[in-house]
């Protein structure tokens, strides 16, 4: 072997070395990098008319804290909510009321994010503008089954409900059906939310109820209905005009945890509620503001 040869294979194997030892480097400090951020999981599930909002803030706050992960567990109501964060099977607790007094005895923090509308929808091929509180009790004791009888076309009406606990139909009963009507035994009744929305998009002639907020911000092709004359907006509630609304919120326990309560001041801030308000929803001003 020539030394030429000798000296152009040791060189070689030099380079070779050294950028070896380089990668080594360059590996070992992007997996130091990459520990040194620490994730923080918070779970969160509830209601379902809450958690479309609670998604839209936690997403907007993950892109400038990406050390926060917020994992979404199956829906479990407001009061399943509640409990799970009791329990401490949940950070963060997506509820659509005011606590019970029993809920209050828990001694967790409630945070009111927004106002969120009930309003009431067709499937898109009813075609009437509004209905009035009277004809709503009319319909849901049973004395319709077409919408010609109040002005629209010659529609087969089919009439979808909730159950008496969901806060949707706590809030309906609460503002128009009262709590002695009788519900009709024609009414489909829906366990979730979505099932609602589902049944009102694909079921010509059918008339239910659900979040105006959800409605608006998934961009539901569902057609909406002025209730005696006044339309289901967020200027209007948030102006006390349209007053068929319920609170949405969270839940957290107490001593509530750093993380936990920098999502829920800026959940709070103007950046948030004008989020929110672009979205559909009412964010819920404090006192004085």
């Amino acid at each position: 072997m020539s030394r030429k040869f000798l000296g152009l294979l040791i060189a070689v194997l030099v380079v070779a070395i050294a950028l070896s030892v380089t990668g080594c480097r360059q590996q070992s400090s992007e997996k130091d990098d990459v520990t040194s951020v620490t994730t923080e999981r918070i779970r969160v599930s509830g209601s379902g008319t809450s958690l479309p909002l609670v998604r839209i803030l936690t997403d907007e706050y993950s892109r400038s804290n990406p050390e926060v992960e917020f994992v979404y567990l199956p829906g479990l109501h407001s009061g399943g909510g509640v409990r799970g964060v009791a329990a401490g099977d949940l950070e963060l607790g997506a509820v659509s009321r005011q606590l019970s007094d029993e809920e209050e005895e828990l001694g967790l923090k409630y945070v009111q994010l927004s106002d969120d509308g009930l309003v009431l929808a067709t499937h898109p091929s009813v075609l009437i503008d509004g209905i009035t509180a009277e004809q709503v009790r009319e319909i849901y004791r049973g004395e319709h089954d077409n919408w010609a009888t109040l002005g629209g076309d010659d529609t087969p009406m089919t009439i979808l409900d909730r159950n008496e606990d969901e806060s949707a139909k706590i809030i309906l009963r609460q503002y128009v059906l009262g709590p002695d009507l009788e519900i009709s035994t024609k009414a489909v009744n829906l366990f979730y939310e979505p099932d609602m929305v589902a049944g009102l998009k694909s079921t010509p002639g059918a008339v239910g109820y659900f979040s105006l907020g959800f409605g608006l911000s998934e961009e539901i092709p569902v057609h909406y209905l002025n209730l005696d004359g006044v339309a289901a907006t967020v200027e209007n509630i948030t102006d006390g005009t349209y007053q068929m609304v319920r609170p949405l919120g969270v839940v957290a326990a107490e001593p509530v945890s750093p993380t936990i309560d920098g999502f829920l001041e800026w959940a709070q801030s103007e950046e948030a509620m004008e989020l929110a308000r672009e979205s559909g929803f009412a964010p819920h001003l404090s006192e004085g503001e």
